[in-house]
């Protein structure tokens, strides 16, 4: 098990638009589950919570409440022409500007905040701004700072941590990694569940539940996403 593996990691040859959309929580050794050889990964997908679903313009492989993979036993594929290309620019700028201004902040983000602290910090001075410019920016950054947060603080402490607690002075209870795995063996089906994570455990706007199954026959992992 590793949490927050790197894009890379978790996607073949993936390019600018796998990581505006895309968020990797957990990578599974399956042969460590007794469930034959390779790796599979949990992903949380920009559109659970927060984003509208056209961003994706395929409703066979992506919908509001699940995405599907083609499968290399090792990593993921996921199409580049299912990005809808009339978004594609507007994203990509502002996953530039966020990415800027996390790594020009990083530190300060990362340093915990009392309640206090919060009100005056410059991360809430920059959300503020960002609602009056445009709310679906706003919350795309929201999101992905919080995301870079969690996973960073848990880098560094070896704890997973919900970054709002450093940020914005909120639960700072350890979360869970996964809700539960499988204990079945390898084996036939076409939805064959490896297990269940908590997309809220590793950031905001996201989904209460995601299921990940492989369909061996055809090679792809699907992932089912259950709302609260």
């Amino acid at each position: 098990m590793k949490l927050f593996p790197t894009i890379e990691e978790v996607f073949e040859s993936p390019n600018e638009i796998h990581r505006t959309l895309f968020f990797p929580l957990l990578t599974i050794n399956l042969e460590e589950m007794e469930k034959g050889k390779g790796l599979v990964h949990f992903v949380s997908v920009w559109g659970c919570g927060g984003a509208e679903p056209f961003l994706i313009s395929d409703d066979i492989n992506y919908g509001f409440d699940f995405i599907k993979f083609d499968w290399t036993g090792e990593r993921y594929v996921f199409d580049n022409h299912l990005f809808a290309p009339e978004y594609k620019e507007t994203l990509l700028k502002w996953y530039s500007e966020i990415e800027k201004e996390y790594l020009e902040n990083k530190s300060d983000y990362l340093t915990p905040k009392t309640s206090q602290e919060v009100n005056t910090s410059n991360l809430v001075k920059r959300e503020t701004e960002r609602a009056k410019m445009n709310g679906a920016f706003d919350t795309y950054a929201k999101s992905l700072i919080n995301y870079w947060v969690t996973r960073d603080k848990y880098f560094e402490t070896g704890k997973l941590i919900q970054g709002s607690a450093y940020t914005h002075a909120y639960d700072d209870e350890i979360r869970r990694a996964y809700i539960s795995l499988s204990k079945t063996k390898e084996t036939k089906l076409s939805k064959e569940l490896v297990g269940k994570v908590c997309g809220y455990n590793y950031k905001i706007y996201d989904v209460g539940e995601i299921g990940l199954y492989i369909d061996r026959k055809q090679q792809k992992v699907f992932q089912k996403f259950k709302w609260d």
